[in-house]
């Protein structure tokens, strides 16, 4: 697991997490980044966009190359035996088996994230952190929503992660174990940044 990223108070458990976030609002969105609850903003449209893109082109790619897996957006992730994790990731792929009932992902292989003004590094980097540390995992993608262009942290021999930044529309989605899934710019169909002038 990650180290403390997050000097705040109060550290909640999972138990207490839950608890807390239960009694929220329902249209408030909560995460437990190292020990501390976090309210996510509501996403813009843009982001909203980005992630449904990017989920779609996974599962196109997914179909074909490794049926096994399935990319879903926003599922919950809670790893056994984790007691200051709960995040939601944007996009997020996992085994395509699920339980009935089930409500969190207990692995996952690829886990993206859409990154907004009001994310702060400090969180980011606890995340990533969290997300390089899960022994199942490929690639993390953090996707930007003001302008074309991603980092991809990349998984590689030995434990160690290479991290790459795309900035061409042109640039190809290449996902360890996955494949080519699309071009950077694929990601922002629909939106004010697509590159390809298809709206």
């Amino acid at each position: 697991m990650p180290g403390d990223f997050l000097r705040r108070t109060p550290q909640l458990t999972i138990k207490q997490f839950h608890a807390f976030r239960d009694e929220r609002p329902k249209e408030e969105k909560w995460e437990l980044i190292d020990g501390v609850p976090m309210m996510m903003p509501p996403p813009t449209l843009v982001h909203q966009r980005i992630a449904r893109n990017l989920e779609a082109l996974l599962n196109a790619h997914l179909e074909s190359a490794k049926p096994e897996w399935h990319a879903d957006r926003e599922v919950g992730v809670l790893l056994e035996g984790d007691e200051k994790y709960n995040p939601e990731p944007d996009v997020i792929v996992i085994d395509a088996k699920i339980r009935l009932g089930q409500v969190y992902a207990e692995r996952f292989y690829v886990v993206a994230e859409v990154l907004s003004d009001s994310d702060r590094k400090s969180v980011l980097d606890a995340k990533l952190a969290y997300y390089q540390a899960h022994e199942h995992n490929r690639c993390v993608l953090l996707v930007r929503q003001d302008r074309v262009g991603a980092d991809q942290h990349d998984r590689r021999e030995g434990a160690t992660w290479r991290r790459r930044t795309l900035r061409s529309p042109h640039t190809p989605l290449a996902i360890p174990d996955i494949g080519t899934i699309g071009r950077l710019g694929d990601l922002y169909k629909f939106t004010p940044l697509d590159p390809f002038s298809r709206h």
